[in-house]
């Protein structure tokens, strides 16, 4: 006799795993384009073509080689690191691309124009970087910044109550804010029942702008070209409408610019566990499902919990509400007193050490730190000395608007004006009590 296998019975396979597949596929593709297309070659083949295409010279300085020089060879330095360069020479390709080469390309051929512009850009960035250098970064992050914004944030709160009040012959707050802190770039208040004054205000923005650049230029760019009004206003024009104007003002300050790069931020900085997890998770949804699984007749896998009981959901109130146990209050009692021990123990340790560390403020000038101005020579004047020391002294950092921001801006002294008080009476006892804890190179303060 013979036995006949009776024949498999070929189901047709469902579409969600191939769509899901095919999906992920995609996701990978498109992330790859994305890295290619943001990666430092793809900046870098874009500068040369944008920048350097009429330079084609190669490694030994001969044409027709594969092997071309690097753009820090070709192009002159815009700063003292070659990355920041490649970033920056990168937006200045975009904008004499999209600003400069879509009419001068109809006008000449040649590139000596992009060249001076490029070589003025670069005297200005160095000339910056060399001024940055000399700024003090503690009292513009820590006092001025802050400062500003306070003011900001106190004018606008003052502005909406004066508006929001019945007794106020003004209802925008705008315009009671700009009576407050008036600024040419903003006058007139562009309001809506006025169409008028946003055409003005528009050009008083560009005339400031304009005002501004020509202030910034004077200073960073050389004596030469200072002096040629036609260089002069067209690298003005560049900077104050297509880099302040459109670049900064325009497109910079946009919402969705701003949260487009903060999700790329979050992307780059993400922990590489969680890239991994977030792999795994896709490869355990791109595992085939056996067939009874795919229709239905078999009941999924159930989860393994590592000791864990299951609790039905009726019962998440009383779970959250039940006393912790008394071991479990023991050990967690423990690790406070350890925390605190240590966070202790580092500051004694701070306050300790804290007499060896270098002095705040420069005796001299010229950019010296403390520890190189202590071994030179005092001045012969004393009258200099005294000179010297008022423009190099610096404000302790408990004093600076830091502080003061920080609590206008959780509004502090009206929800806890208690607090409030007894914060400023601890800053007043560190900087003016015994021994002057916290005053300009004192203890607190290194």
């Amino acid at each position: 006799m013979t036995s006949s296998a009776a024949p498999e019975l070929e189901l047709p396979h469902p579409p969600q795993a191939t769509h899901s597949v095919a999906s992920v596929s995609q996701e990978k593709e498109l992330s790859d384009k994305a890295t290619e297309t943001t990666s430092d070659k793809a900046t870098a083949a874009f500068i040369r073509r944008v920048l350097c295409s009429h330079d084609v010279l190669l490694g030994n300085g001969e044409r027709g080689r594969n092997t071309p020089r690097p753009i820090e060879d070709v192009l002159p330095p815009l700063s003292s690191s070659n990355e920041v360069d490649l970033q920056l020479y990168g937006i200045i390709a975009v904008i004499i691309k999209e600003f400069v080469q879509t009419w001068y390309s109809k006008i000449t051929p040649d590139h000596v124009f992009v060249n001076e512009v490029i070589q003025i850009i670069a005297h200005c960035t160095r000339a910056l970087e060399q001024r940055l250098r000399d700024v003090d970064l503690e009292a513009l992050l820590l006092d001025e910044i802050p400062g500003l914004l306070e003011e900001h944030l106190s004018g606008i709160r003052l502005a909406n109550q004066q508006a929001s009040s019945q007794h106020s012959l003004v209802t925008d707050p705008r315009v009671v804010y700009h009576a407050l802190h008036p600024h040419p770039a903003l006058f007139p208040v562009p309001t809506d029942a006025i169409p008028s004054s946003i055409a003005e205000q528009r050009e008083s923005e560009s005339a400031w702008r304009q005002l501004l650049i020509q202030g910034v230029l004077a200073v960073l760019l050389p004596t030469e070209d200072l002096e040629n009004g036609c260089l002069r206003a067209l690298v003005a024009e560049i900077f104050a409408e297509m880099i302040l104007g459109n670049g900064i003002s325009g497109k910079a300050c946009e919402g969705w610019l701003l949260w487009e790069g903060i999700t790329r931020i979050a992307e780059v900085l993400q922990h590489p566990g969680a890239k991994e997890e977030d792999s795994q998770s896709h490869d355990s949804l791109e595992q085939p499902l056996s067939r009874l699984e795919r229709y239905g007749l078999l009941a999924p896998p159930v989860a393994e919990h590592d000791g864990s009981s299951h609790m039905p959901l009726g019962n998440t109130n009383n779970y959250q509400n039940a006393p912790i146990p008394a071991n479990g209050l023991f050990w967690m009692i423990i690790q406070y007193m350890f925390l605190a021990g240590t966070a202790l123990r580092a500051a004694i340790g701070m306050i300790a050490t804290s007499s060896s560390l270098p002095l705040r403020s420069a005796i001299a000038t010229g950019g010296q730190s403390a520890v190189e101005a202590d071994h030179q020579t005092p001045l012969a004047e004393s009258g200099n000395r005294a000179e010297t020391q008022l423009l190099t002294s610096k404000r302790p950092i408990v004093s600076m608007k830091l502080w003061s921001c920080a609590s206008q801006l959780v509004e502090l002294d009206t929800r806890m004006p208690w607090l409030s008080g007894f914060i400023s009476m601890i800053r007043w006892g560190v900087l003016a009590g015994p021994g002057r804890l916290a005053n300009t190179n004192g203890i607190l303060d290194r």
